[in-house]
């Protein structure tokens, strides 16, 4: 009795796939994770701060990694790589993703189906991997983090009496947070709670920032009283008074828009709500713009403060002087205020432009030994 040939053939061994990917795209997916076999690249890599806690929650999301990507016959140590696009980690908010095998050429592997789906999903399921790309995005941004905090911090030691105790617990408060989530960040973790509480920062900022704004208006259109019978040297007083008060006022709501500003920066580190976080910076903006806008009124109401300088009292060129002081005064202010909205608006497109910077793919390397995930290195695109 013959056998069939092609029955006495051994079968083939099905190739494993090149790499994992994980998003809701095969070409542009948030991360992907394949066997990394330059041992030079992850020799130069650079540890990550904090690691052992972004360790501990990769190893619980890529437990299932190895042994898809890697034949069970291996034994000993074993290098990975993470690639993380961090657009997409900011973009989305991890619900729904989806995992894939994928071949050399970055197709849905054939071979798909020889692994347990299951694993996947589950790897998936638990947002470990996910989690871990945010952080690691977000810890690129520590050192702009901590530059922006202590401008805050010197303006916190110096605001004015304009801000009431509880306004100015809103912005110290607020400064406070965003310590906390620095520190959060730089131990490996994007906090949920800080997160919520960004929410009312923002909306407590906001409120400080129109009673600003309020009193700018206010104070700013108070006309000066000429209560002197003979000239106009008390007149004078007020009137610098008023623009040097004016000034102090003008110092906290710059203060007000840094907060914000960084209030959103941070926002902007955690994954999805893209369309809150566009509609917070063009809020910004918008506030900025509030500022720029109110130049004109300040200098209108110079002038008309000026026009209170008369008397038979002064001569021609003491009332000039007295007038031009009174100008000066009112400039020095719109010059504190343009300064104000020129920072905060700098403020907003150099942290956007970091963002955008940051955004370029992240590459973490790691060791595998038996199951166990070693120290996370990043290494240079």
């Amino acid at each position: 009795m013959f056998q069939d040939s092609q029955s006495m053939l051994p079968q083939a061994k099905p190739s494993l796939p090149h790499a994992i990917v994980l998003g809701d795209d095969t070409q542009r997916p948030a991360i992907r994770i394949a066997p990394l076999s330059d041992e030079e690249r992850y020799r130069t890599a650079k540890t990550l701060p904090g690691d052992s806690m972004l360790t501990s929650k990769l190893s619980a999301g890529l437990q299932a990694v190895p042994s898809l990507l890697v034949e069970e016959g291996h034994r000993g140590k074993r290098l990975m790589e993470v690639v993380i696009s961090g657009d997409l980690v900011r973009a989305k908010d991890g619900v729904g993703l989806r995992a894939w095998t994928v071949d050399a050429n970055n197709k849905i592997s054939e071979h798909a189906k020889l692994f347990d789906a299951d694993k996947l999903q589950t790897m998936v399921n638990a947002a470990a991997v996910w989690q871990v790309a945010s952080v690691v995005v977000a810890q690129k941004h520590l050192a702009d983090i901590s530059a922006k905090l202590d401008a805050i911090r010197k303006g916190v030691e110096h605001v004015s009496h304009f801000l009431d105790e509880k306004r100015r617990a809103m912005v110290t408060g607020t400064y406070e947070y965003l310590e906390l989530a620095a520190s959060a960040i730089s131990k490996g973790e994007l906090s949920p709670a800080i997160r919520t509480e960004l929410e009312s920062c923002d909306r407590e900022l906001i409120q400080v920032q129109h009673h600003l704004q309020q009193e700018l208006i206010r104070r700013s259109e108070l006309p000066i009283e000429h209560k002197e019978m003979f000239g106009t040297e008390d007149l004078q007083k007020d009137a610098m008074t008023k623009y040097e008060r004016l000034k102090d006022l003008a110092k906290d709501m710059r203060l007000t828009l840094k907060t914000r500003a960084l209030a959103w920066y941070v926002l902007s580190l955690y994954s999805g709500e893209p369309a809150l976080k566009q509609a917070r910076m063009e809020g910004l903006l918008r506030s900025v713009e509030w500022v720029e806008a109110r130049l004109q009124n300040i200098e209108s109401s110079a002038e008309r403060d000026c026009q209170n300088f008369s008397s038979l009292w002064n001569k021609g060129t003491t009332l000039a002087i007295r007038k031009t002081n009174v100008r000066e005064a009112a400039q020095a202010l719109s010059d504190d205020l343009v300064t104000g909205a020129h920072e905060a608006k700098k403020d907003v497109q150099a942290s956007n432009a970091l963002l955008l910077t940051h955004d370029a793919p992240t590459y973490l390397v790691f060791e595998v030994e038996d199951g166990r995930i070693g120290e996370l290195r990043m290494c240079a695109s």
